[in-house]
Parts: structure tokens; C-alpha cells; sequence
């Protein structure tokens, strides 16, 4: 039981993490936004390091953490991108198709094949991912392509099918920083060197400086903790998850961010408000949760 609460948690935290940087990117811009938020992610996972211990290394760490962070680079860019974008309850949800994309790299990578079960939950998120996009106020054949205009129109939903793909390549370079030390001193690294990249872009980067408001810059010297501690304590559970349970079970409760970002966005960012959103999310992650169990 203990498992599913951590696992509950990361998945709070991660549709936490998503809303505050919406938020925040309307007095931000993405360079200084998300290296601060993995600078003081790192500093939180390096606080655990000194209380747990340096940990072994492996020889493989080092190309796993330089492939991890390059990847995770573009990716932060595309979702940041997503955010400012879209509303928090249609780009966030498209994630969901990671398990879809993962299944193919799976099978270029380690020559893995889907199960029909597997097979099953990629029609449930496909399904999902086209219910949550459908315009319940339009009738007819207007409403049954909303979906199809809005991938092709919407750059933020583009962007976030683009996070997708990218997370289904990294992960199997997280897997091997894990793999090498340790998921507290390995994702510590993972942040400080994601930290430095972004803070090296910010300052090449002057414009950076163009949106920040000054009234709201204590405000904002206050939000990058707060980031970086949800940013810490998403990896944290999920990784106290891991010892728990099999990795199955914690990655079908982690896509309950996908429900959790949806309330949000409806709920606190007052989107526009659609039937299809919450039944959609929900068909999504059930889709999701078959890939990864079986």
C-alpha cells in the first residue's frame, strides 16, 4: 500500500509541476524559468545524496547521463513550449502516447513485441487521445475532424506529441543512470548538468530578460524552490515507489497526472470547459495502464 501512496504522490507532483510552470511562464521566459527549476532540483536531490551516501559508480553513467540530458534538453524546450501554447487539459494528456511511442523504440532498441493486451491499450489511448480533442457543441462531421484540425493547428499539442516521443527514447537512458549509481545521486547530476545548459542559454540569450516583470521578480526568486522542490519530490517518491512495487504498477500510477493536470486546468486555470476532456484522460490512461502492466 505504502507503494501505491508514493506512486500517487509522483503523480500528483508531476501534474503539480506542469501547472506551476504554465503559470509562471506568463512573466517568464523558458531558458532562465527551467534552469533555475533544475538547479534547485538538483540542490534538493543533493541535500538526500549527503544523507544517504555517494554511491558506487558504473562505467556507464557517464554516456547515460550525456544522453539523458541532451534528449531531455530538446524536451523541456517542447514542453515549456507546449504550456505556454495550450491549456493545461489538452496538451498534458498527450504524454499518455509515450507508451505508444516506447513500444516502438522497445522493439528497434531491445526487438520487443507487443502483446495484444499491449496492442489493446495503444487503440484505448489512441481512442482516448481523439475523445478528449472531439467538440461536443459542434454536431455533425464538423465535430468528428475537430481532432484531426486540431493536431495539425495546434503548435502546442504538436509540442507535446513531441515530448512524447522523445521521453520514449530517454527513458531508456534513465533506466541506465539508475543502472550506474543510485536514482537520488544520478537524477542530481541528471538536474545540475539540465541546469547548467538552460542557465548558459539564458544568459546567451538576453531576452530572456524582456518578460520577466520586475514587481513580480521576489515573487519569482521564491517560485524556482517551490519548482525544484516538486521537482525533487516527484523523483523522490517515484523512486521510493520503485523499491515497493514492480516498475508496471508505479508507471500505471503515475499517468494519474494525466487526470490530475486535466482537474487542473479546468478547475484553476479555468479552461474552457468540455465533456470530452475528463472521459477522454481517463480512456488515456486506462490505455496507458494496459501497456505497462502487460
Amino acid at each position: 500500500m505504502f507503494w501505491f501512496l508514493f506512486a500517487l504522490g509522483g503523480a500528483v507532483s508531476q501534474a503539480v509541476y506542469a501547472g506551476m510552470v504554465k503559470r509562471l511562464l506568463t512573466e517568464q521566459q523558458i531558458y532562465p524559468l527551467a534552469g533555475y527549476s533544475f538547479l534547485f532540483a538538483s540542490l534538493f536531490l543533493s541535500g538526500t545524496v549527503l544523507i544517504v551516501g555517494v554511491p558506487a559508480t558504473g562505467p556507464g553513467l557517464a554516456p547515460a547521463v550525456l544522453g539523458t540530458v541532451a534528449i531531455n534538453s530538446i524536451a523541456t524546450i517542447l514542453l515549456y513550449q507546449a504550456l505556454s501554447r495550450s491549456d493545461l487539459s489538452l496538451c498534458i494528456p498527450m504524454l499518455a502516447f509515450t507508451p505508444v511511442f516506447l513500444l516502438a523504440t522497445s522493439f528497434l532498441i531491445l526487438g520487443e513485441v507487443p502483446t495484444p493486451a499491449g496492442a489493446l491499450g495503444m487503440v484505448l489511448v489512441a481512442s482516448g487521445a481523439y475523445i478528449l480533442h472531439l467538440d461536443p457543441v459542434i454536431r455533425g462531421p464538423a465535430a468528428l475532424t475537430t481532432p484531426f484540425r486540431r493536431l495539425f493547428s495546434d503548435r502546442g499539442v504538436q509540442s507535446m506529441l513531441g515530448v512524447a516521443f522523445l521521453f520514449s527514447i530517454s527513458v531508456n537512458f534513465d533506466k541506465q543512470v539508475v543502472e550506474n549509481s543510485d536514482p537520488f545521486f544520478g537524477s542530481a547530476t541528471v538536474f545540475f548538468l539540465l541546469a547548467l545548459a538552460f542557465l548558459s542559454l539564458a544568459a546567451l540569450d538576453r531576452r530572456g530578460k524582456r518578460n520577466t516583470v520586475p514587481a513580480t521578480s521576489f515573487l519569482l526568486s521564491l517560485a524556482y524552490p517551490a519548482v525544484g522542490l516538486v521537482l525533487a519530490s516527484e523523483i523522490i517518491m517515484i523512486n521510493l515507489a520503485y523499491t515497493m512495487a514492480i516498475v508496471p504498477y508505479v508507471i500505471s500510477i503515475k499517468r494519474l497526472a494525466i487526470v490530475f493536470s486535466v482537474l487542473f486546468g479546468l478547475l484553476i486555470f479555468h479552461e474552457e470547459f468540455s465533456w470530452g476532456r475528463i472521459p477522454g484522460a481517463i480512456i488515456m490512461v486506462a490505455g496507458a495502464g494496459m501497456i505497462a502492466i502487460f
